[in-house]
């Protein structure tokens, strides 16, 4: 792929130093955040010292660099940083975990906004972030995790407690509907009672999954045949409406360096989202594309017995599910991935959060856009993963970086 021409570093410094006015680079000096901005082809048009300083970069003339090659350490952040100016929703207070060089974690809070001109047009992006594990109130935080330690494990223990009983309503119900025979009205109330102890044993089942560590089982495998296989779930758990289906898939995207379980998962989670926003009739679209990125990433995998270099990706494969439905009104944008938020009377609020924790893990993105009264389309990319002389990875060929 080619990259952008090089210039001299004395041009470069000039063209992307920051605004020459004191006042300006005295404000940019004092943020109480680290900041980094970035032009439309990714290069570094400024970073302040705090920025250095939580990333712990140790050159200091980047001006004018690649963002992936400033960022070469961080590569997750890197690849969010670079996908920001395809995403409808930029990152805004998410939360990331950092490797540090001397594998030491460091988590920071940041936000992604778009840098735009008098006439809207994007000029480049900025990242603006903070050390969360340098918050002055540290010790009220590590309670504060504490508690939500014990929650977690309070929680946990009754998910298992209340399946258990689900289970006995579940066999009881279904000993009562052999009972009752041809009695359709009593056989309409049973069917109902073994219809609500399904849902709730699924809330349950995804709420557990959420909680749990992501631990992947990496393989090569057909995107196309994962999304028919989620969209065959998706569709059977439907009933009561009418709604066409249409794929388009791309069959120049190879197979994929992934957990086809998980991914399917999360696919069929956004297929049953589309379903449900439909309220009678309308249509669902899925179609693959390969998306070519402006510069290659570094992954947070790396080669089996190889010399522990990082592989890389410059392009993304893309699925999009688009449906008619309602919509998703922006008030709620930002809080659509939050666990248990959910708009719809049944919904569990779950499956989204789920969905996006496991294309995460995949370091993919998901996105959505929409509009309410038209639809909304959620997007999800996935990296090719290649090897350094540019092939295709083959099975047992890389393996997750230890978090």
């Amino acid at each position: 792929m080619s990259q952008p021409d090089p210039m001299p570093r004395s041009q470069a410094a000039q063209r992307f130093s920051p605004p020459g006015d004191p006042f300006y680079r005295h404000l940019f000096a004092s943020l109480r955040c680290g900041s980094l901005t970035i032009d439309r082809e990714g290069r570094v048009t400024s970073i302040n010292e705090l920025a250095r300083k939580i990333l712990e970069l140790d050159q200091t003339d980047f001006l004018g660099l690649p963002c992936s090659e400033v960022l070469r350490d961080h590569p997750k952040l890197a690849s969010v940083f670079v996908e920001s100016f395809r995403m409808k929703n930029q990152p805004n207070r998410a939360e990331m975990e950092l490797r540090l060089k001397d594998e030491r974690k460091r988590t920071i809070g940041f936000s992604m906004p778009l840098i735009r001109d008098d006439s809207n047009r994007i000029l480049g992006a900025a990242l603006l972030f903070r050390d969360l594990t340098q918050i002055e109130h540290l010790q009220e935080r590590e309670q504060l995790k504490e508690r939500l330690a014990a929650l977690g494990q309070m929680a946990a223990g009754m998910a298992h407690e209340i399946r258990n009983p689900l289970g006995g309503i579940e066999v009881t119900a279904s000993l009562l509907r052999r009972r009752l025979g041809g009695r359709s009205e009593d056989l309409a109330l049973v069917d109902r009672i073994i219809a609500e102890v399904k849902r709730l044993n699924r809330t349950v089942v995804d709420s557990l999954e959420y909680v749990r560590p992501l631990h992947l089982d990496r393989k090569s495998a057909s995107l196309a045949m994962v999304i028919q296989e989620a969209v065959t779930t998706a569709t059977s758990a439907q009933e009561g409406k009418s709604i066409s289906l249409s794929m388009d898939m791309d069959p120049g995207i190879p197979e994929l360096w992934m957990d086809p379980d998980r991914v399917r998962d999360a696919l069929t989670n956004l297929m049953k989202n589309a379903f449900e926003a439909i309220p009678l009739s309308g249509s669902i679209r899925v179609e693959t594309r390969r998306e070519i990125l402006p510069t290659a990433l570094k992954s947070d995998f790396f080669l089996e017995g190889g010399d522990g270099s990082s592989l890389s990706f410059d392009s993304y494969a893309v699925v999009r599910i688009t449906d008619t439905g309602k919509g998703i009104p922006e008030e709620v944008h930002d809080q659509l991935f939050y666990p248990f938020f959910t708009t719809k009377q049944t919904g569990s609020g779950v499956g989204l959060p789920l969905a996006r924790k496991i294309v995460e893990g995949h370091q993919g993105i998901l996105d959505f856009e929409s509009e309410v009264g038209r639809g909304t389309t959620f997007i999800v990319k996935l990296p090719l993963l290649t090897r350094k002389d540019g092939a295709p990875l083959m099975p047992q060929a890389a393996e997750k970086m230890e978090p």
